[in-house]
């Protein structure tokens, strides 16, 4: 049959090679579809140096202005160190919306409202993004692109990324540029007495371990109900953390 209509065939050819030209450069391009499955997942981000309490406070008000929306139905929020939540400054919401035919409006028209009312909380920013289906990574971030820097030199690493950040909040195609770098929190140096640690059978070890658990997020157990588990967390009263004695 082809062969009986060459003519015809290569017209047909030809025709096909420009439609597809045609649609490659009139069709909107992207990586991945942004799809409306429902669900928003937000990143809280505050100061490095927050408190726990300080920042549980900035979450609240983050989740109060969020359930004000008509088109939410709940949400969840945690805030603290676990298995994704690295540092206690970062923070999760995850926000159920109503179904679509309630709502009337996409997952990415809602991120836009809500946006300027939760920028009005001072002290802490939250990136929203829809949740997808399909993902090329498992890890939860930010936003929706990641770029990764890598150096051996972490001295150089920390001189750069900041202005390469700083470039790309310049661009105008861009928007809620952040980084997961945390290199601006506060410190303090121990010096220990070795020889005298040593004379009381004290370890370097143990001056770590025993910090770790009054300061740190130390996880001792967890405790399993019929609908939820709880994580135990090793602390010191709040007293003694506001308290300095010598």
């Amino acid at each position: 049959m082809v062969l009986r209509h060459q003519a015809a065939t290569s017209f047909v050819a030809v025709c096909t090679l420009a439609a597809t030209v045609w649609l490659f450069i009139v069709i909107p391009k992207g990586f991945f579809p942004v799809q409306d499955t429902g669900v928003i997942v937000g990143v809280s981000e505050g100061p490095q140096s927050i408190s726990f309490p300080e920042m549980a406070a900035r979450q609240k008000a983050l989740g109060r202005i969020v359930l004000w929306d008509p088109a939410v139905e709940s949400l969840s929020s945690f805030i603290g160190v676990d298995g994704t939540n690295t540092t206690l400054n970062s923070g999760r919401i995850q926000i159920n919306l109503k179904p679509l035919e309630q709502r009337k409006t996409g997952a990415a028209d809602i991120i836009r409202r809500l946006q300027p009312d939760l920028e009005q909380v001072e002290g802490v920013h939250l990136f929203l993004q829809p949740v997808q289906d399909l993902t090329v990574e498992d890890r939860l971030s930010r936003t929706q692109f990641q770029y990764s820097l890598e150096d051996p030199d972490a001295k150089e690493l920390a001189e750069w990324a900041p202005k390469f950040i700083a470039r790309l909040k310049a661009l105008p195609e861009l928007r809620d540029v952040a980084s997961d770098q945390q290199s601006g929190g506060l410190q303090t140096t121990l010096v220990i007495d070795r020889n005298t640690a040593s004379r009381f059978g004290i370890t370097p070890l143990m001056v770590d371990d025993t910090l770790y658990d009054a300061y740190g997020q130390r996880q001792i157990s967890t405790i399993f109900t019929q609908l939820n588990q709880y994580r135990v967390v090793l602390e010191i009263n709040p007293e003694f953390k506001r308290t300095r004695r010598i």
